[in-house]
């Protein structure tokens, strides 16, 4: 049936034809089969071997265009070519981490601004020194101001610290200050210090005013010449103060550079009250001085140092009390204070509470006092111990 299917006119020649005609169409219907059949084998033998090669690897059939066009754009790199796409996406993500950090750090200050600035604000209208703020917003460090700048200096805890409570400091209507213990019972000691910048002094009247001890400059070197001169009234003030019973110590305003001069200088005060006072306290006055050929300005916190204890061990060693007069610059920037531990301090800080950390016996408070007895200003002093008992 198939084969009749396949051509219709053939069958139509088929009835018509005679006998023989008959037994001629069966042999171009067995020639057509076979022809039919190689047709059948030569596709299966594609087909077969299509398919051998696609699973043994040989022949890759490509799915479509755009698979074929993928693998054709993917690069191919060396191996310093991979490192350096690797260091480069490294940089990228640490620049971005980086970005990621600061954008953090200036959110958080934004939303912490205005809390610090009114505490800031507050700070400063009940204490009226921006130091003191400082010291609030940053209690593990010593803020020192020295040449227009800020210095932020880590506290040594292993110091002797100062016992100074600020809610015991007491300023009286006068503008004196004086200390208190817990029950509110001072404590503390009315001093004052004096030069010849003074002038002549009634001693009387000025024990009369209250005042306990006075420390008088006897000696100042000369912080260009390296001079040492005795102050013109020292003499006068460490017998008169004595003859009034008012309880002395001397200072030296040093601008000694070198052991040797510091030795200079405690033996010849001590030559000067010895006469008068016995076992008093010897100063060693270190400041700064605002010149550009202040000769001790330029020695190290160590160097400067050295001077200190030359000095102090010379005063010592003769039976006297070896005290270090100083400020919070050179205190804090000016020398080694590991090394100053048992030295007895005077510490000067001109503000409604003392500010330094470390301990010292005496605070002065003001340079513009007024006693008794004493024409013009004079600075003025607590003792938070009788040093002279």
């Amino acid at each position: 049936m198939e084969i009749q299917d396949y051509d219709l006119d053939e069958e139509e020649a088929v009835k018509k034809d005679t006998q023989p005609r008959r037994k001629k169409s069966g042999s171009g219907l067995k020639a057509l089969l076979a022809v039919v059949i190689a047709i059948l084998a030569m596709v299966l033998l594609v087909v077969g071997c299509v398919v051998y090669g696609y699973f043994t690897g040989k022949i890759i059939i490509k799915e479509n265009d755009a698979t074929e066009t993928a693998e054709e754009e993917q690069p191919i790199y060396t191996e310093s070519q991979m490192q350096e796409m690797l260091e480069e996406a490294n940089e990228d993500a640490e620049e971005k981490l980086k970005a990621e950090a600061e954008k953090a750090y200036e959110e958080g200050y934004r939303l912490g601004r205005n809390e610090l600035l009114e505490f800031i604000r507050e700070r400063l209208l009940t204490t009226s020194s921006s130091i003191r703020t400082f010291n609030a917003i940053f209690p593990d460090h010593l803020v020192v101001v020295s040449k227009s700048s800020y210095h932020f200096i880590p506290i040594n805890r292993d110091l002797a610290q100062s016992g100074v409570i600020d809610d015991r400091v007491l300023m009286l209507d006068s503008g004196e200050y004086q200390y208190t213990d817990e029950n509110g019972n001072v404590i503390s000691h009315k001093g004052i210090d004096v030069s010849e910048h003074q002038g002549k002094i009634d001693w009387k009247k000025v024990r009369n005013d209250g005042v306990e001890f006075a420390f008088v400059r006897v000696l100042y070197r000369g912080w260009g010449s390296g001079k040492l001169v005795e102050d013109t009234t020292g003499e006068d003030n460490i017998r008169e103060a004595v003859e009034n019973g008012i309880n002395v110590g001397a200072y030296v305003f040093s601008q000694a550079i070198t052991r040797e001069e510091a030795v200079e200088e405690a033996r010849r005060a001590i030559e000067i009250v010895s006469p008068y006072a016995q076992g008093i306290p010897i100063v060693i006055d270190v400041e700064y001085v605002p010149s550009d050929d202040a000769r001790m300005d330029e020695l190290t916190p160590e160097e400067r140092t050295d001077v200190i204890l030359a000095f102090c061990d010379e005063v010592s060693a003769q039976g006297y009390i070896p005290m270090l007069y100083y400020n919070t610059e050179m205190g804090g920037l000016g020398v080694e204070n590991e090394r100053l531990e048992g030295i007895t301090k005077w510490y000067a800080w001109y503000s409604e509470v003392p500010y330094y950390p470390y301990k010292y016996d005496i605070w002065q408070y003001s340079d513009k006092g007024k006693v008794d007895g004493i024409k013009g200003n004079v600075d003025q002093n607590i003792s938070f111990s009788a040093f002279w008992e």
